[in-house]
């Protein structure tokens, strides 16, 4: 089964959420997220420290791709013989302080358990005045990415082909640690946001997930989306546009945004208009076909 077809049957008759919060009127967002050893990460390359910031990451990543601003959030820690040790203990919970403190957010409860394997989860409260929703996407809307695309797929090929050249220290640094685009939120408020999520699965997969909650044609041109150039020189293009965990934000807005916010460069990459949902990408004014998807979490055929 597909991952999407999971939720929908998790669901029953009642339509699965669309977005990366739970929106709580009148201003209190709600998510969560997961870090599966083995899945996610693996001892002998993140460190404790590592961990816990990424955990905090991936769901103030969330938080921000709704338009709001973390606040509290909850633990669920599941302890293996590895990380049940003392020592791995206290480098997590130092690394999870500093991680919370830069974002202002209060560790509120949660829950420690024994497991087989290292079971992180976060779950984090959020406020905001008006929540960006994938769905809210109109015709006309300009598509743009935050950053480039790439180097989080680059650096898990640079760790496990064990490439120790300085040139891809930025690429691990960023598949180990990504950091959320919270810095983003205030000047992009200054503008109209239509629709918005991150990047966590790869831009032709969220790409397709925020076309079809918007309900509309999402054309991207492939020449212009930012691409990390080691990580196409390494890796293709059609990798890099499935690259995920990259936390960089994909938005529509009716605006002509600068080129570049807060040193983070914001490029514009394609168009969104009224049609039958989904994605079509373009390079040379010619339909381009992908022949990735990227990584997916379940084999479609079991």
């Amino acid at each position: 089964m597909k991952e999407s077809d999971i939720i929908r049957t998790l669901f029953g008759t009642t339509p699965p959420p669309e977005d990366d919060c739970y929106f709580l009127a009148p201003n209190r967002l709600v998510t969560t997220d997961s870090l599966s050893e083995g899945t996610h990460f693996l001892h002998e390359w993140s460190t404790p420290e590592v961990l816990a910031g990424k955990l905090v990451e991936v769901n103030v990543s969330d938080i921000t791709a709704s338009g709001g601003v973390p606040k509290e959030c909850f633990l669920n820690l599941g302890l293996s013989p590895t990380s049940r040790k003392k020592d791995w203990v206290k480098r997590f919970a130092k690394g999870l302080r500093v991680s919370l403190h830069q974002y202002g957010m209060k560790l509120a409860g949660g829950d420690t358990f024994s497991s087989p394997t290292t079971q992180l989860a976060l779950t984090v409260v959020g406020t905001v005045k008006k929540p960006w929703l994938r769905s809210g996407g109109k015709p006309g809307d300009y598509l743009y990415v935050t950053g480039d695309l790439g180097q989080s797929l680059l650096g898990y090929h640079s760790i496990k082909k064990n490439w120790k050249e300085k040139d891809f220290k930025p690429a691990i640094e960023k598949h180990l640690l990504p950091k959320s685009k919270q810095i983003l939120l205030k000047p992009l408020s200054k503008y109209k946001i239509h629709a918005c999520m991150d990047i966590t699965d790869g831009l032709i997969q969220d790409a397709e997930r925020l076309a079809l909650a918007s309900k509309g044609k999402l054309t991207i041109q492939v020449e212009s989306v930012p691409l990390h150039p080691l990580a196409v020189q390494k890796l293709g293009v059609d990798f890099c546009l499935g690259s995920g965990e990259e936390l960089e934000l994909l938005f529509l807005s009716p605006n002509i945004l600068p080129n570049e916010i807060n040193s983070i460069p914001v490029t514009m990459i394609g168009r969104f208009e009224s049609g039958k949902p989904g994605t079509k990408f373009l390079s040379e004014g010619k339909t381009y076909l992908p022949k990735t998807k990227g990584f997916l979490h379940f084999n479609e055929e079991e």
